[in-house]
């Protein structure tokens, strides 16, 4: 059986069956609903910084140890623990932008990304799960499909991260495929929509649990969700972001042959690139990195090191804006919360210096707010990076925003 799940307004032309999902609110008078939305955003941003920084420290240095000389028992304990602190990051996250969603108090960015770092970040943030379980994890891009294109390349990324998870969840043998392309429409000012298909060989889904697939915190009262809990929360906040992007999330799925979900999003395609050619030296480009907590700058030097000559550390904002004086850097990391100087006023000051107009800026914080993150957009700052960063997001950024590949080191 194939069931479509999808806006009944977008899916009746199709002649296919359809669902509308959604939460229904709580029986509370509307007059309480967003002094509560707002306590509850206050409460889950401010635990959410208190872990995120201790927690960047775990994974960071989980990374450095994994990178030396152990034994096959070792590895195997430290990529337990990775996997452990990768989980509760998604935690963190889900929770966090699954509250900003109900407050619609979620904005999105429109810069231009590269459409195959996006994926590949996505992909490589949910292969270590894959293979545990011994699972093809493939991706495969259209022809056709444009470098880049303007959008949300941090929501996409995250929107994808959920699909493809769930799809390894239920999935015990065989292969996740996700197959994106492009497809033209007549639509303005986004003519151009983005299709990422997630086909699995899982377990496929009941027909009767479609019209509470995209519903969080479902009770695990049948032995489909004893079997699989969580499996609300992902999904609920993939589906909503997808409505916030103006996009759509259709399933197909066949009990014991397996589920397909389709990614809908309507993007556009860049005028021009945003990207700038560093200054290229015999040390290669300058970057410089600002971060105030002790584990997070040794974490981000020996990163850094790996594909770079030209790197130095401070801890300071003051420090800093003294190392941009003295030199020249092709690109900046600044950490925004600093004791001294934060990162958005060392960055205002570094960007009025001669020779600093145009160089890409990016931010390190573990605050995801839409406040700070217009904030940096105020300024000029190119990128906005959440902690615990992720290696592979990092290194993302600093190609493009450099306008050249890094190779690592030998």
């Amino acid at each position: 059986m194939v069931v479509h799940v999808g806006s009944p307004e977008e899916t009746q032309d199709q002649g296919k069956p359809t669902l509308e999902l959604g939460v229904a609110p709580p029986d509370r008078p509307q007059t309480d609903r967003p002094q509560l939305d707002q306590v509850k955003g206050v409460f889950l941003a401010s635990l959410n910084h208190e872990i995120r920084t201790p927690l960047s420290g775990i994974m960071g240095m989980l990374d450095l140890l994994l990178e030396t000389s152990i034994d096959d028992d070792q590895r195997d304990y430290l990529n337990a623990a990775r996997l452990c602190a990768e989980s509760l990051s998604e935690l963190l996250n889900s929770s966090l932008e699954y509250a900003a969603l109900e407050a619609g108090q979620i904005s999105l960015e429109e810069t231009e990304f590269s459409v195959k770092e996006m994926l590949e970040s996505a992909l490589a943030q949910q292969r270590p799960k894959a293979d545990i379980k011994q699972l093809r994890l493939r991706l495969t891009l259209d022809p056709g499909l444009p470098e880049t294109l303007i959008g949300d390349a941090s929501r996409l990324r995250e929107l994808m991260g959920h699909l493809v998870n769930n799809a390894i969840k239920f999935t015990h043998t065989g292969s996740v495929d996700v197959r994106v392309s492009l497809r033209t429409t007549a639509t303005v000012p986004k003519p151009d929509v983005l299709v990422a298909e997630v086909r699995d060989t899982g377990i496929g889904i009941p027909s009767d649990k479609l019209a509470t697939l995209f519903e969080s915190f479902q009770p695990g009262e049948s032995g489909f969700a004893r079997a699989y809990p969580g499996l609300g929360l992902g999904l609920a906040l993939a589906q909503k972001l997808a409505k916030v992007m103006g996009g759509r999330i259709l399933v197909e799925s066949r009990p014991g042959v397996g589920s397909t979900f389709t990614l809908e999003a309507p993007l556009r395609r860049p005028a021009a690139t945003e990207g700038q050619q560093a200054r290229v030296t015999d040390l290669g480009p300058a970057v410089l990195a600002v971060e105030d907590d002790p584990i997070g700058i040794t974490v981000l030097r020996h990163v850094l090191q790996r594909r770079l000559k030209n790197v130095d550390c401070v801890a300071s904002g003051r420090e800093a804006l003294e190392a941009a004086a003295r030199k020249h850097y092709d690109l900046v990391l600044m950490d925004l919360q600093m004791p001294d100087i934060n990162g958005l006023e060392a960055a205002l000051r570094i960007r009025q210096m001669e020779g600093y107009r145009d160089v890409p800026i990016l931010a390190l914080t573990a605050s995801c707010s839409d406040q700070v993150r217009e904030q940096c957009r105020a300024i000029g700052m190119k990128a906005f990076l959440s902690k615990p960063i992720d290696a592979n997001e990092l290194w993302s950024a600093v190609s493009r925003y450099l306008g050249r590949e890094i190779p690592r080191q030998q």
